[in-house]
Order: C-alpha cells, then structure tokens, then sequence
C-alpha cells in the first residue's frame, strides 16, 4: 500500500508539472520564434519599400541601400536576397545565388503579395520571404515587382532556449526529489497506523483478550477501524465465551439423563423382586429422561439442518390463523399445568407462502418460551394482523422478562439469560437462535422488547409472498 501511495503522490506532482515545463517550454520557444519574425517582418518591410522607390532592383547603383541590406542580414547573422520580377536572384549579400533564377513556391507566393515564412530545422534558420511593391499607398495595393528573402540564425535562440530547458530541467527535478522526499514521509505517516493496527489485532487475536486496546494513530478512519475491530473483538468474545458455556451445559444436560437412567435401571438391575408400582415409577422417570435427552438432541439437530439446507425451503400457502390455532392448541396443556391464560386475537384471514415445517417451528418456540418463561397465573397473548405485503405475529408474556443490556444477545446460539432457570425448563439456549434462522430464511425479521419483571413482546414480520422477496 505504501508503495502505491508513494506512485500516486508522485505521479499526482510530477505528471503535471512536467506537463506544465513542456508547455513552457514551448511558449517560450513559440515568442523567441515570433519575435525574431516580428522584427524580420518589420525591417524586411521598411527596406523593401526603400528599394521599390529608388529602382534598385533595375540598377544596383544606391550604395546606401547596399549598405542598409548588409547591415540588416549582419544583424539577423544571415543573408538577404532580392529578386525581381523574372525569379532572378539580383542581389546576394552573401554572394551564393545572386544571378540565379529562384523558383520556389514561397517565391511565387510572395510574387502575388503574400508573406511566406519557413523554419529550416535542420540549419537552425528562419526565413521569411517578402514581395517588393511599388506605388503601395491606403487606396492601392500598389504593384508587385519582386521579392526580397530574408535569412536569420536563430542560433541566439536556440541557445537561450538551451539554458531555459537546462534550467526547468533543475527545477523538474529539485522539485522531483523535495516531492519525493514528501511522498515517502506522507506515504509512511498514512501507513503506518494501518501496520500498527494490523499488530495490535494480530496481538488480540493471538491472545483472544477482547480487553486489549487497538492502538489506531491519529487518523479518524483508522481509529473507527480500530473501534469496529474492537467491537468485533469483543463480540467474538462473547460468542466464544457463551460456546463454552453452553459445551459445559450441553455436555452436562446429556450426561444428567444418562446418569439418571443408569442409576434408574441399575437399580431394577440388583432389586428382583421390585414391586410393580415401584417399577412402573422407575420405567416413567426412565421415559423422562429419555425425552430430556432427546429434547436437546432434536434442538442440535434443527440448527445444524437450518445450517445445512439454508434455502431449502418447501414454500406453499399456508392459512397462518389456522396453524397459529393448532400450535396454541397443542401447548395449552402445558400452560394449563401453570394457570397461565393464553388468548389468541386475529384481525383478518391471512395466507401467505410459507414453509410449514419451520414457521410452525417459530411459532411453536415463542409461544413455549412465553409459557416457559411466565410466572404461575400469568397471562400469553398472541396476536396475528397484515398489511398489504407482510404479515405480523406478536407474542407477548407477563414474565420475568430480559434485560436490557441482554436483548440484543437473546438470539445469538448458546446464549441464555438465565441459565438456572433454563436448565429448570429443559433451555438448551437454541430456541431463539432457531427461531432467527428460520425467520430470516423467508426473509423477515423477528425483534424482541422487554421489560425485567413485566414481561416480554417478540414480533415477528415475514413477506406474503416469497416470489417477491426473492426479486
């Protein structure tokens, strides 16, 4: 990450600045080369006219006009050549063409009034070519006798642009390392809180302590990261923490039945002659503890599958009024052993496609835990409504209710909140978290409020129709 940082910092400075140099560059070059024409054009311009007026094109006899070509080609460190209206070459200052015909497209342009400009690159020479007019006034374009070219070294030029370049190439890379060297310290300074919380979490997770604070750095992100972590931390802790409980639990809710029939059947095993009362005592408390045992198996067993065929879902359309009715006939037995009133209310006839099997399972869990969970005389009311795309079933007790801080935690797996009591009631600590499981396999929510001492209302919500979850 470092490394890509320190290529994106430096990318970020130095693409545009060496942009910006090469556009610099080129201006400057571009305003040398535009100068230099500016002042060939001007002074091209002034001793042209001065040549048409005194016919030096027809008779070389104005010293004073050969001396003014030779002074302006000394000035341009170059040459000057006139040629008149046949393309031959009348006058060269440097002597090379002078009585040759000059037959050139910029010649022939500038025989029609055109100013023509070239850069020999290879030379390292501007030349401009100029027409020659006669009788140019404001009224008149005047007449075209011949043509002056002007040759100029720009070897100044060049040489100024030399040093420019020598001196943005300094710059470019002065500013190259001072960025560098910010890059690397910026760079390090963003990732070094990532490595220090990369140790500290590598620290909590080699000693599981959820306590150990996160060393994060200074920047907010990484010290929220180093939060979420924590918290994470600190719920892993918990979860693991609840698993050994219920290990411990689990392991000692098996073995009690187990013990208890043995010692049940050992002694039916050493006392022959047991009368029938006292056997049939011994084989009912048998049959109980088998039904204890098989009670926790089944809870395992209904997680693990929830697990295992997560999707797996036989959908069909179920009357909920009807299977609410039937799971209320079924555990009343069990509220009535305790006085505990159960009263069922629906507002309206609702269908919707469901899994039998596992709502039944929801429902059955809820309405058990409010009868489990109840004081003796107390009161389970279960209500059913629907708007036009969910259902809603509440269950709502008058028990001892849960506390607040352990709300949230009620449908994590092995979790109890009072695990004395649980274990009074045969609580494996699944139920909830079952009842989650199968919930959220039709894509609904199931929330619990509670007060310690008055009771508890668990509602839940579930989509009509599956179809329209799944989209």
């Amino acid at each position: 990450m470092r490394f890509r940082l320190l290529c994106i910092i430096l990318a970020a400075g130095l693409i545009p600045l060496y942009t910006g140099m090469k556009i610099t560059q080129s201006s400057h070059w571009k305003r040398c080369y535009d100068s230099r024409l500016e002042s060939m054009r001007e002074q091209g311009t002034s001793l042209a006219g001065q040549i048409a007026q005194n016919g030096y094109l027809q008779q070389q006899l104005q010293p004073e006009v050969t001396a003014q070509l030779q002074t302006l080609a000394a000035m341009l460190n170059g040459r000057i050549m006139l040629i008149n209206g046949s393309l031959v070459t009348v006058k060269d200052t440097a002597d090379r063409e002078q009585g040759k015909t000059m037959i050139s497209e910029e010649a022939i342009c500038a025989m029609r009034g055109e100013i023509k400009t070239y850069y020999n690159e290879t030379e390292g020479v501007a030349e401009m070519v100029l027409p020659i007019i006669l009788g140019a006034s404001a009224d008149s374009t005047g007449q075209v006798i011949g043509v002056m070219v002007l040759e100029s070294s720009l070897a100044d030029v060049l040489t100024e642009q030399e040093v420019f370049r020598d001196n943005m190439s300094v710059l470019f890379f002065s500013t190259a390392l001072v960025l560098l060297v910010v890059a690397l310290g910026l760079s390090g300074g963003m990732t070094k809180p990532l490595h220090t919380l990369a140790d500290g979490i590598e620290q909590v997770t080699e000693n599981l302590d959820s306590t150990q604070v996160i060393e994060a750095g200074s920047f907010s992100e990484v010290r929220q990261i180093g939060d979420a972590v924590g918290r994470m931390m600190e719920r892993m802790a918990a979860t693991e923490k609840s698993r050994q409980e219920f290990v411990s639990n689990v392991s000692h809710e098996l073995k009690t039945p187990l013990t208890a029939i043995k010692v049940l059947s050992d002694s039916l095993i050493l006392e022959p002659d047991v009368p029938i009362e006292m056997y049939r005592e011994f084989i009912t408390d048998i049959n109980a503890e088998i039904d204890r045992e098989a009670q926790i198996v089944n809870d395992l067993l209904a997680l693990v599958k929830l697990d295992k065929t997560a999707g797996e879902l036989n959908i069909a359309e179920v009357n909920i009024n009807e299977l609410l009715e039937v799971i209320l006939k079924r555990l009343k037995p069990l509220a009535l052993k305790r006085g505990i009133e159960m009263v069922f209310e629906s507002y309206r006839t609702v269908l919707a496609e469901v899994d039998q099997v596992k709502i039944s399972l929801v429902f059955t869990n809820l309405i058990e835990n409010a009868i489990k969970y109840n004081r003796d005389g107390g009161r389970v009311m279960v209500s059913l409504n629907a708007d036009h795309k969910y259902f809603y079933v509440k269950v709502e007790d008058t028990g001892v209710g849960i506390p607040e801080e352990e709300q949230g935690l009620v449908f994590d797996r092995f979790y109890r909140v009072d695990k004395a009591r649980s274990r009074e009631t045969g609580g494996t600590g699944l139920g909830l978290s079952i009842t989650k499981s199968a919930v959220q396999m039709h894509k609904g929510s199931v929330k619990v409020q509670s007060i310690p001492g008055v009771g508890s209302i668990f509602t839940v919500r579930i989509p009509l129709s599956f179809v329209l979850t799944v989209q």
